[in-house]
């Protein structure tokens, strides 16, 4: 495989990776943030005490993770995606 087929094979799956995820941002955002904070309040919780999954500190460290990460993917990697994705479209025009 040279470099230009393997080019436009990154391009192709960007863009069935995200035509689907592009039409409601909200959504994007709020699935991506789950699929971040649950796994990662987890490991901290792990690492602070065993204990304590069902205390006031856990729901606290998962809403801290789950805002942070929302607010980084609504405004950040959203708008990455999608000027990545309105490149390639205007290239194959």
């Amino acid at each position: 495989m040279n470099a230009l087929e393997n080019d436009k094979k990154k391009k192709e799956n960007l863009i069935n990776y995200w035509e689907p995820k592009r039409n409601n941002r909200l959504k994007y955002a709020l699935m991506q943030s789950l699929y971040f904070a649950i796994p990662f309040s987890f490991v901290f919780q792990i690492l602070e005490s065993l204990d304590g999954f069902l205390s006031l500190k856990f729901a606290f460290k998962f809403l801290t993770i789950f805002c942070i990460y929302f607010l980084l993917t609504f405004y950040i990697t959203y708008n990455i995606y999608e000027k990545k994705y309105q490149k390639i479209k205007n290239e194959k025009v």
